[in-house]
C-alpha cells in the first residue's frame, strides 16, 4: 500500500516516521484496517467491558478477523462460561467506539481459529452473512489483502508502527438518567506507536519466555520526536493489532507493509514481540 507520489518526501529527516505529526497522516491510512471486538459482560459481582484488537484480512474469498490467538482463547472463555452474562458483543470499525458506530454481532456462535496449542500467538474468526455485508457497506473499512504482505522480503524498512487499542486509553463512563435508566457508554482511542526492530537476544535474558523464539519480531517502541508524553504507558490490549512497515519507495510515496501480528510486551524496556507474517498466513484454518 503506498500514498499518492510527493516531491517532498526526499528531503525529510530520518525520523521523519517518529514525529507526531507524521503518525496523525498514517494512523488515518492504518485504521481503516483495524476493528476492535466489544464486549460488556455483566457477572454476579460487577459490569465489565472489554475491546478486543485485530484487523480485517481478506484470505482465500474469507473476511477474517486477525488478532492474537490468546485473544481468540478468551474470547471462547467469555462465550462458554456460564456465570457470565454478555449484555453486548459488537464489531467495532473506527476509532471512536460509540455504540451507534459499531455493528452487532449477529451469530454469537463464532467459528474461531486459534494457534496456541501449537506454540503460536495467533488466532482468526471469519466473519460471514450479515456482521460482513453491515461491515463492508462501511467506506472507512478495508481489509488488508495479499498486496499488503506479498513480497515484503523485498521491503525496505525505515520504521515500524504497532497499532491498537491500548486498554488504558479506553473509558467506560455510567449516568444516571431521570427515569431510574442507567446509560453505559464506552469510547477508545487508537494507538499508532512507532518501533525500530532489535536483535534477537537470546532466551538467557531474565524474561525468557518473552525471548523464546529466535524467529519472532522483537522490537523498540520510541518516543515520539516530540517526546513520550503521547503514548500510553501500557500496551495492554493491543495483542492482536497489526505491525506495519513503513519506507519512502523511488517513485516518492510511502508504503506500508504487514510484517505481523502483536502478541506481547515487555512493559520495564517497552519492547513488544510480534508473530511474523509469513509464519502464520499458512495456519489459517477457518
Amino acid at each position: 500500500m503506498s500514498n499518492e507520489p510527493s516531491a517532498s518526501l526526499s528531503t525529510l529527516p530520518n525520523d521523519w516516521w517518529r514525529q507526531l505529526s507524521t503518525c496523525k497522516i498514517l494512523v488515518d491510512w492504518f485504521r481503516c484496517h483495524l476493528v476492535g471486538l466489544f464486549f460488556s459482560i455483566q457477572t454476579e459481582d460487577h459490569r465489565q467491558h472489554v475491546v478486543f484488537t485485530g484487523f480485517l484480512l481478506y484470505y482465500k474469498q474469507i473476511l477474517l478477523w486477525i488478532t492474537a490467538g490468546h485473544v481468540i482463547d478468551k474470547t471462547r472463555e467469555i462465550l462458554s462460561d456460564r456465570k457470565t452474562n454478555v449484555k453486548v458483543m459488537r464489531w467495532l470499525d473506527c476509532s471512536q467506539i460509540p455504540g451507534a458506530e459499531s455493528i452487532p454481532v449477529h451469530n454469537r456462535n463464532l467459528q474461531m481459529f486459534s494457534a496456541t496449542q501449537n506454540g503460536i500467538d495467533f488466532g482468526a474468526v471469519a466473519i460471514t452473512g450479515l456482521d460482513a455485508e453491515n461491515m463492508l457497506r462501511n467506506r472507512r473499512v478495508e481489509p488488508i489483502t495479499e498486496q499488503i504482505w506479498k513480497d515484503i522480503h523485498l521491503a525496505k524498512p525505515e520504521g515500524y508502527y504497532v497499532i491498537g487499542y491500548p486498554e488504558i486509553w479506553q473509558d467506560h463512563k455510567v449516568e444516571l438518567l431521570p427515569d431510574n435508566r442507567v446509560l453505559h457508554s464506552f469510547g477508545a482511542t487508537v494507538a499508532c506507536l512507532p518501533v525500530s526492530r532489535i536483535k534477537y537476544q537470546g532466551s538467557s535474558r531474565a524474561n525468557r519466555e518473552f525471548w523464546n523464539a529466535p524467529e519472532a519480531f522483537y522490537g523498540q517502541i520510541l518516543p515520539f520526536v516530540e517526546g513520550p508524553e503521547y503514548q500510553p504507558e501500557s500496551i495492554v490490549g493491543m495483542s492482536g493489532g497489526p505491525l506495519f512497515s513503513v519506507e519512502r519507495d523511488p517513485l516518492e510515496r510511502i508504503r506500508y507493509r504487514l510484517f505481523g501480528i502483536q502478541r506481547s510486551w515487555d512493559r520495564d524496556e517497552r519492547l513488544i514481540r510480534a508473530e511474523p507474517i509469513h509464519k502464520i498466513i499458512g495456519l489459517i484454518k477457518i
